[in-house]
């Protein structure tokens, strides 16, 4: 009865096992196979008034991280965003984004489950070609005071790919140009 409940506790090791070949997908992608370049960080002190009110209401101007991201592995890739692996510097809450999708943790679940809606959903990426976008932070979240002092900030995008049946969540990192801006 002990060598049944052994072989059905090793069946899903043995059943992955191809996940852990030389030639799988984790093991294709080499670390320079995604490229993140951040061109600039801009953090703004500036408030927006909405027309409609009396005085008009003051919404501050959410900070913007304009990226690039270079697909250098050597098979065409299909790309997304996680919204809780995005952070630059002390600013990690995302409003929205523009380029690659972004998705929360149970959406991301879904792009790994569901073939057919990852398909739908993440962009195509062939070999060699870049893909550009705009982050934009929480706009009460990330403040000139929260980057004060800095002129470089540490940008973290976890991107989730996607080849054939494969999916991986891959965390890219690069350091940012930071400009501040202000009354």
């Amino acid at each position: 009865m002990r060598i049944i409940a052994v072989l059905f506790a090793l069946l899903p090791s043995l059943a992955f096992a191809d996940d852990i070949t030389p030639d799988s997908f984790a093991n294709r992608l080499k670390a320079d196979a995604l490229k993140l370049t951040v061109n600039s960080m801009l953090v703004q002190s500036n408030t927006l008034y909405i027309q409609g009110t009396p005085m008009g209401d003051p919404i501050p101007v959410a900070a913007r991280i304009a990226y690039t991201i270079e697909n250098n592995s050597g098979m065409p890739l299909s790309l997304a965003v996680k919204r809780r692996g995005i952070s630059a510097g002390p600013c990690s809450e995302v409003d929205s984004g523009s380029g690659l999708e972004l998705f929360d943790d149970a959406l991301a679940i879904q792009l790994q489950r569901n073939k057919s809606y990852r398909d739908r959903v993440m962009r195509f990426v062939p070999d060699k070609a870049r893909v550009s976008g705009t982050i934009v932070m929480e706009n009460t979240t990330c403040k000139p005071s929260d980057v004060s002092g800095m002129t470089t900030v540490p940008v973290t995008i976890t991107v989730m790919v996607a080849n054939e049946n494969s999916f991986l969540a891959i965390p890219l990192q690069t350091d940012a140009r930071l400009t501040v801006r202000g009354n």
